[in-house]
């Protein structure tokens, strides 16, 4: 049941990345790295406090790697797809690539940071408390 329900939180995760990315740069106009970091840090808090929420306890590394490999692995895949679909058309460029890492980057990064145990102590909804 555990299993479904990290999986659950990811794909909301992926989903969130979506609809961020669409609200914050194409209907607001907002772009650049500093939105890149602000939407993966809203999505990683979303993440860290379903994951409170959803299991009323500290997540198990198993939960956790579950989690952030789904989660980063999908949009590590994503921007794989998009890296190549640049790459056809407009030949290999190496800014771009590193544009396009430090922007992948964050996701992952502060899901990981999210789902510490450090910060999700911070987190209200566990019933445990030590």
């Amino acid at each position: 049941m555990e299993k479904t329900r990290m999986t659950i939180v990811a794909v909301t995760g992926i989903a969130l990345f979506f609809l961020a990315n669409y609200l914050c740069r194409f209907l607001l106009g907002f772009t650049g790295f500093l939105a890149t970091l602000i939407i993966a840090a809203a999505i990683a808090a979303y993440m860290g406090f379903s994951v409170i929420r959803v299991l009323q306890r500290m997540p198990s590394p198993a939960e956790k790697s579950r989690l952030l490999w789904l989660y980063g692995g999908f949009l590590g895949a994503l921007f794989l797809a998009f890296t190549v679909w640049l790459f056809m058309g407009e030949g290999y460029d190496s800014v771009v690539l590193a544009t396009l890492f430090l922007h992948y980057l964050p996701y992952p990064a502060l899901a990981h940071l999210f789902l510490s145990d450090g910060v999700l102590e911070r987190f209200p909804g566990r019933k445990n408390r030590n």
